[in-house]
Parts: C-alpha cells; sequence; structure tokens
C-alpha cells in the first residue's frame, strides 16, 4: 500500500511501539522505569501514564507519552536510550534499521485493518484475521524483516496477503535427509496438497522418479538459490522446475504458507532473511524425526481421556532438508548458511475441524479500533460471560498442555503461534498444536508412558530437567499470550487480573484432584511456586548484536518474577 505511511499512522504508531518497548524492556530489566516516569542516562525523561499490571509489567497509555514534555519519536528514543540499550554502534544501526521496518509495517497494518472494530475483526475470515495481527507481542522490532525489500514485503507479507505460487526443485537423494509420516507415500501427499493436474506436470518435469520434490519459496530461489546452488546445478544435483501448483498465503511467522483452496496440507519453507531474533532458515537437525514425533505426540493424545476430545495434532507427515555438500565441510560456519533450503508439509490446522474455527491463541488480546480485545467479541457472540469463556478455555487449553507435561514429560513451547484455538459457535472447545521440530522438549527422566517413542526419535529431543521445561508452559504461554490477555481485560475494565488468574489456578487445581495418581507429577511441574524465571529475550539482541554465530541465540535471565498463580492459603 503506496500510501500506508502518513504523518498520522506514523505518530500512532511510533507511540503504541514506545508504549510496548517502555513496558517490555522494564519488564527485561534493561529500563528502569515507573508507573509515570523514565529518567535516562542522556538526560532524556519521558512521562506518561501506566498501571503495573499483575507480571509486574506496566501497561502504558500510548498517547500519554510525552519526552520532555514533547512529542515523543519511536527513533529518536533509541538514541536517548543508547547508555541503557548498550549496543554496539553497528547493531544499534542495524536495530534502527529493522525499528524503521517495523513502523512502516505497522502503518500498512494500521491503513488495512486499523478502522475495524473487535466484532468487525471477529467476522474476517481466518486468513484475514491473522494477517491484522500486531506481530510478537514481545519482540519489540517485530516485523524488522531484514533482507525484504518493499515489493518483497508485498507479495509475500501476511498483512498484504498475496497469493504465492511455489517453485520447485528436483534434487539428488543422496544429499537430501528426509523425515515420513506413517502411511504417507509423496506422491500421495502430493496430490493432497497440490491437485492432481499440478503433481503430474511436476512429475512429468522432473522426469526422474528417483529425485526428490522440494517446494521452495519464491522469494527464498530468486534470492538465494538460484546462485548458492550454481555447482549443484551444474554437476546435475539440482533443477529448477518452476512453478506448480495452487495459491498458498503467508501465515503470521512467514515462512508457514497456507493453502488458499482450503487444501489439506500446510507448508514451512526456508526464508534467507532475519526477524524477531533469528534467521528464518530450515534446520537439518530434527528433519527425519520430525513426523515420528508428531505420529508418536497424536498417538498419545489421541488414546488419552484427557486430551481425546480437546487437543488435535497438526501432524507432519514430511520433512525435507538439502545438505549442501560444500558446506558439510563445514559444520561450525554461522547456522543460516546450513539452513537455506528445507520444507516441512503438516496437516492444515482448518481441515482438521470442519465446520469450527481455528485462531491462533494470539489473536485473543488483539484489540478492534473500539479498544475491545477480540476475547470480548468472542465471549459476547458466544452468550457466555468473560469468566465463563476463560474457564472454558483453560479447561481446553492449559489443562491439557499441563496434563501431557505431567503423564508424558513432553512439553510444548505453547506460544501463540504454535497453538491455536479451536471455536465452535465461538466457544472455546479444544486447540491444534504444532511444530515439533525445536518447539517440543522432552523430561530428561523416563517416564513409562513414553516407552513407545522411538529410540531415534528421543535422541534428537532436548532433555530438560523438571524446574526448566515447565518454562514451556509458564513463559511460552503465560507470559507470552496470558499476561497480555489479562491485561487487555483489565485495561477496558472487562475482567479484573487477580480474578483472571484465580480462574485460571481453580481450573488447574479442580484437574490436579481430579486425577490424585499424577499427584507426584503435578508436584514436579509445579506451576504454583511463589516465584518463577524472567527471560528477556530483547536483551538478548542488544548484547550480541546482528553477528553470525553456529548456534541460534537463546534467551538470557533476569531476576525471578513473583507467579500470579502462586495463593498463599493453598498448596499443590
Amino acid at each position: 500500500m503506496e500510501d500506508a505511511v502518513t504523518p498520522e499512522r506514523f505518530a500512532r504508531a511510533s507511540r503504541r511501539w514506545l508504549a510496548k518497548t517502555i513496558s517490555e524492556l522494564t519488564y527485561e530489566e534493561v529500563l528502569a522505569a515507573d508507573e509515570s516516569t523514565l529518567r535516562l542516562a542522556s538526560g532524556i525523561t519521558y512521562d506518561f501514564r501506566a498501571v503495573r499490571r499483575a507480571w509486574s509489567n506496566l501497561d502504558i497509555d500510548p498517547e500519554s507519552i510525552r519526552r520532555d514534555g514533547a512529542a515523543p519519536s519511536a527513533l529518536q528514543f533509541v538514541i536517548d536510550a543508547r547508555a541503557e540499550l548498550a549496543m554496539q554502534p553497528a547493531a544499534e544501526a542495524m536495530f534502527l534499521k529493522e525499528l524503521k521496518n517495523t513502523l512502516r509495517q505497522d502503518c500498512v497494518i494500521d491503513a488495512r485493518w486499523g478502522t475495524l472494530a473487535s466484532d468487525d475483526l471477529a467476522d474476517l475470515p481466518t486468513d484475514a484475521l491473522h494477517a491484522a495481527l500486531e506481530g510478537h507481542p514481545k519482540a519489540v522490532a517485530n516485523k524488522g524483516r531484514l533482507g525484504w525489500g518493499a515489493d518483497d514485503l508485498k507479495r509475500y507479507a501476511p498483512e498484504t496477503p498475496a497469493p504465492i505460487n511455489l517453485e520447485w526443485l528436483a534434487l539428488d537423494p543422496a544429499h537430501v535427509r528426509r523425515g515420513r509420516g506413517a502411511g504417507i507415500e509423496e506422491t500421495a501427499l502430493l496430490r493432497a496438497a497440490i491437485g492432481w493436474a499440478a503433481t503430474r506436470q511436476l512429475l512429468a518435469a522432473a522426469g526422474s522418479a528417483d529425485s526428490v520434490l522440494m517446494p521452495v519459496h519464491p522469494w527464498q530461489w530468486d534470492n538465494v538459490l538460484a546462485q548458492s546452488l550454481v555447482a549443484d546445478i551444474a554437476e546435475g544435483r539440482a533443477r529448477h522446475l518452476g512453478r506448480f501448483g495452487p495459491a498458498f498465503v503467508a501465515s503470521p511467522s512467514l515462512r508457514t504458507l497456507m493453502p488458499m483452496d482450503g487444501g489439506s496440507y500446510e507448508v514451512k519453507l526456508a526464508l534467507g532473511i532475519l526477524n524477531t531474533s533469528a534467521w528464518r532458515g530450515m534446520p537439518g537437525k530434527y528433519i527425519e524425526q520430525g513426523a515420528a514425533i508428531s505420529d508418536f505426540v497424536a498417538k498419545i493424545v489421541a488414546e488419552d481421556p484427557v486430551t481425546a476430545s480437546t487437543v488435535t495434532v497438526q501432524r507432519e507427515v514430511l520433512g525435507l532438508w538439502w545438505e549442501d555438500p560444500i558446506l558439510a565441510q563445514a559444520p561450525r560456519a554461522p547456522y543460516r548458511w546450513h539452513e537455506t533450503l528445507g520444507a516441512i508439509w503438516r496437516e492444515h490446522g482448518e481441515a482438521l475441524r470442519p465446520g469450527q474455527r481455528v485462531v491462533m491463541a494470539a489473536a485473543l488480546f488483539h484489540e478492534g479500533a473500539d479498544g475491545r480485545p477480540l476475547i470480548a467479541a468472542f465471549a459476547k457472540r458466544s452468550r457466555l460471560s468473560i469468566e465463563a469463556w476463560l474457564q472454558q478455555l483453560f479447561s481446553v487449553s492449559v489443562v491439557p498442555l499441563w496434563h501431557i507435561l505431567c503423564r508424558y514429560g513432553l512439553g510444548f513451547i505453547a506460544h501463540g503461534q504454535n497453538i491455536n484455538i479451536v471455536l465452535d459457535s465461538d466457544r472455546p472447545v479444544g486447540i491444534t498444536v504444532k511444530d515439533f521440530q525445536g518447539d517440543l522438549d522432552l523430561v530428561d527422566q523416563d517416564f513409562p508412558e513414553t516407552a513407545g517413542l522411538p529410540a531415534a526419535a528421543r535422541a534428537v529431543l532436548p532433555r530438560k530437567p523438571p524446574a526448566h521445561i515447565v518454562h514451556n508452559i509458564q513463559t511460552a504461554h503465560f507470559v507470552t499470550v496470558l499476561r497480555f490477555l489479562s491485561a487487555s481485560l483489565a485495561r477496558r475494565d472487562l475482567l479484573d487480573e487477580g480474578r483472571f488468574y484465580q480462574i485460571l489456578r481453580d481450573t488447574l487445581r479442580a484437574h490436579a484432584d481430579a486425577h490424585p495418581d499424577l499427584a507426584d507429577r503435578f508436584a514436579l511441574f509445579d506451576l504454583f511456586q511463589p516465584k518463577m524465571l524472567r527471560v528477556a529475550i530483547n536483551r538478548v539482541r542488544f548484547q550480541i548484536g546482528y553477528e553470525d554465530y553456529a548456534e541460534r541465540p537463546l534467551p538470557t535471565r533476569g531476576t525471578d518474577l513473583d507467579n500470579p498463580l502462586w495463593s498463599e492459603a493453598e498448596t499443590v
């Protein structure tokens, strides 16, 4: 949208960014703001109106922000807070670029969706609703997308949802790692994913039945692979076949594409851009076992009475990863160079529940132009009170996640994109879970309930002690999703935060009381301790800058948080 950036939209985006950033960086203990003032080492003072919420985070009114009594600027703030952010000059300049990119796309979202009230947003088709979301709630430069230009954003960004047709390669199987789900045959998979006519054309173009057919994001082909595969093309290990099949549309994760025609499978592809702290390539570590892991998780979920009716696993049916024959000899090269070509086909969430709707958990706290969060619109349409809607939500989302962790020692990193809420008549009736390649951990104890997990799959899953793996729920879901959901309800006087977390606590305790056979496990994965870890994701970027590393950057830790689920009057 060429005219999206106007003075009014830019000022609005800048204030919203400042409100979020001062809040998140105070939460991460980078800044030391109180409920009305931030005094910086530069001598600049920012004043505002704010409320301290349940997780010690500031809820700042964007319109109230003043810089030394005048209108503020998001970009100037980075300079003003230079001492506190403590970035090297090169990192500061790159962060400013990420921020500028983010502000521009915030203007685009505002232009396209910014006038819609919460009820209007709730009426949108799911892909359009997800396109209207603001992005990662904790990452302050959440739409940096380093590597994409303005034309790329128009073609491939979710907020400007244009049709995307896949490029295809025929690859030498000697250099491809693959993992297939039980009963999956690749030609049949292609027929279900792109249609029989396109599959016939693709197979004819490939010629050899031995070649591995790899879908590729068109941006990745044009900007990375057409050059990086030069030797492989010259020596016959790779052939570019062209574009085949129906259109897909980008999801908020950028590299996951959804079928526009309601097809059975979505596809996750490598993208050589940096966004929200990491390069969005495709790691090869889990590819061969991803389908086996998801098959196992789907089996135990379907057979457990607690989860059978509420949890649907979006199975990964086929994973493919290209091992570059030269870079394979340079294992300590930065991780992004090993991740330029890969694909994961998985079941499409919308196709799993006919007649129902599936929305990302992060959509619930998104606010319309009327200031009301979407959860309020869904509750009103469902004819349930906010309290009843929340109790139902927690019963079909947090309870199953905790149950799976306690019974099986499996911890989903349950952030707002991995966990989708299934709605029936606008009431929460279940969740879908996905992304088992790096976003699923296994406890470092051998539970008998996971004896059936294949040894090769067990070997690639990260093993974590109970005190760490419990944060897949606490940090990834409570802090990354529920923290913003409870604040949005309290901000509009729809529900007090104390009552919000009482409902959550009571729902979880009722589940524990109903399953005394798991009492030891509930104590092992205790969600009710008075303190819990504070994880900081932005501080890491400020510290390490934008240099390439052999491994993906990990969050850092702050001082412990007071846990809103802890109650002095109760014990597990």
